[in-house]
């Protein structure tokens, strides 16, 4: 529930249609801020609010500044990450990860309450039994922990990140919030620097 991934949303599809075919997009939540149910202190809200006008000045993305008022603004984001493994394992992964973004930065909606995350649920569509067994249990807490590991290994800290895998080698790929050209130049230069020797 990164603001600066819900900025980099547009470039991001476009740079998913215009990969190589040969290259897979996998997403892997990297967790950002610990369960808790304390409020944000109020500086944290007004530099996450300052960060908003960043964006949006920077990159035209939309917010809905009524968050900061009609909420109660936690700074946790594992229950949003768990949200979007457990609509994955019923195929709504992406579906679930854009429903959390629409609900916390355009409907003002606090996307780490369980009730938000059942109703994105029925409105995307899920079992939402299912989806509300899957979330409390151990398999779905197990594959979480797994993407923070790995997440860690990969040296990420800061979201949104993009690393390319080639074998079983790790590459970071620098994000360009606004082209897709940049991204894929390194990513293109990266795979033939690693192609095997004639």
């Amino acid at each position: 529930m990164c603001s600066w991934c819900w900025g980099y949303k547009p470039t991001i599809e476009k740079l998913k249609q215009q990969l190589p075919g040969v290259i897979q997009f996998e997403y892997v939540v990297g967790g950002l801020a610990p369960d808790t149910n304390l409020p944000m202190p109020p500086e944290m809200q007004q530099k996450i609010e300052q960060i908003w006008k960043q964006i949006e000045s920077q990159l035209g993305t939309k917010f809905n500044y009524d968050f900061w008022t009609l909420c109660t603004p936690v700074r946790s984001t594992y229950q949003s990450c768990r949200a979007v493994i457990a609509a994955g394992f019923q195929d709504s992964y992406e579906q679930m990860l854009e429903a959390i973004q629409h609900a916390y930065y355009l409907r003002a909606m606090p996307p780490h309450e369980e009730a938000t995350h059942l109703q994105l649920a029925r409105e995307i569509g899920l079992n939402v039994q299912q989806f509300k067994n899957d979330i409390d249990g151990t398999l779905l807490e197990g594959v979480f922990q797994d993407q923070l590991s790995l997440a860690k290994s990969l040296g990420v800290n800061s979201y949104p990140s993009l690393v390319l895998q080639i074998n079983s080698a790790y590459f970071p790929i620098e994000v360009d919030y606004v082209s897709t050209e940049n991204t894929l130049k390194l990513i293109r230069e990266r795979i033939i620097d690693n192609m095997p020797a004639q």
